[in-house]
């Protein structure tokens, strides 16, 4: 493990940010250890519970370091921003069910001595959350879901898995002489057959490495995902039923412009969440990049105070 300090003149913060070898091996575990950064200044609350944030399906930790600079800045919390399994730095495993995620940022709590942190997430990394809090309610002092919720998902997502099954499959056919660029280039035509939405287009291109000796590989494990999709996209729902509901405070912050949080599914989320709290943001499914000073502001009043 390396420890490495940043310092920022423009933000005057410190960060510590703790990395973990990219293991790529495709193995059964039960709780992985997630490569993470630590966020904190020295106006940071270290005797209140951290702000532990767990990024959306096909991302990486990096998506949050604006958000957690500014939560950092403007907030009494420090802050921990992870790598989920099969994602960024994280090692890779063959399960990826919510449950998993969750018993991986339990792993993680213990590993930093905590008591109980702040469960913030997004996407997968909400549904992982919610899970840590419906299992383990006596680690989670209060939860934060951005953009999802234990109810169906729009069926475009659903569908999605049609995507990481094409990554699996056109893994192999990409020649081993070729450069990143080039290995890039070379999927992109058959990508373009199925996927119209640019976004999804660019996220998969871009999750394309190469190794040092020329073997292509993807930096979040397709298949891993592709084969846990039902309980992680499709039947969440299934996975927590029978739970008892998690009786501290919940905020689900939603984009307006997409339809992950409906009427119906604000009402099975408070089934699990009886004191869930709802704000709408003019945004879409990354709420936290569209509208970043809406966002930091709800999060930062949420999390006022121990």
């Amino acid at each position: 493990m390396i420890l490495r300090n940043n310092y920022s003149r423009s933000w005057k913060l410190s960060v510590s940010i703790f990395r973990l070898p990219l293991v790529m091996v495709h193995m059964k575990c039960k709780a992985i250890k997630m490569n993470s950064t630590i966020y904190q200044m020295p106006h940071s609350q270290l005797d209140s519970p951290p702000i532990l944030v767990l990024h959306g399906l096909a991302h990486s930790q990096s998506i949050w370091r604006r958000p957690a600079r500014h939560i950092m800045k403007q907030g009494s919390r420090w802050l921990i921003v992870a790598d989920a399994r099969n994602h960024g730095e994280s090692p890779h495993c063959a399960n990826h069910k919510p449950a998993d995620m969750a018993a991986d940022v339990e792993a993680l709590i213990e590993e930093k001595k905590l008591k109980r942190i702040v469960a913030l997430g997004h996407d997968m990394g909400g549904r992982a959350m919610m899970t840590l809090a419906l299992t383990r309610p006596y680690l989670v002092e209060r939860v934060i879901v951005v953009d999802i919720t234990p109810g169906p998902l729009p069926p475009e997502v659903v569908n999605a898995s049609r995507m990481f099954e094409f990554m699996v499959k056109v893994l192999p056919t990409i020649p081993k002489n070729l450069s990143l660029v080039q290995g890039r280039k070379f999927i992109l035509p058959q990508i373009r057959k199925f996927i119209k939405n640019e976004a999804q287009l660019m996220m998969v291109i871009k999750n394309l490495s190469i190794a040092d000796n020329g073997t292509f590989f993807w930096a979040v494990n397709a298949q891993a995902i592709y084969n846990d999709w039902e309980d992680l996209m499709v039947n969440y729902k299934q996975t927590i039923k029978g739970l008892q509901p998690y009786q501290g405070d919940t905020l689900l912050i939603a984009g307006q412009k997409t339809n992950f949080v409906t009427p119906q599914n604000v009402e099975i989320m408070k089934k699990y969440f009886p004191k869930l709290h709802v704000e709408y943001l003019n945004a879409n499914h990354k709420v936290h990049v569209d509208q970043p000073q809406q966002f930091v502001q709800l999060v930062v009043d949420f999390t006022m105070g121990t």
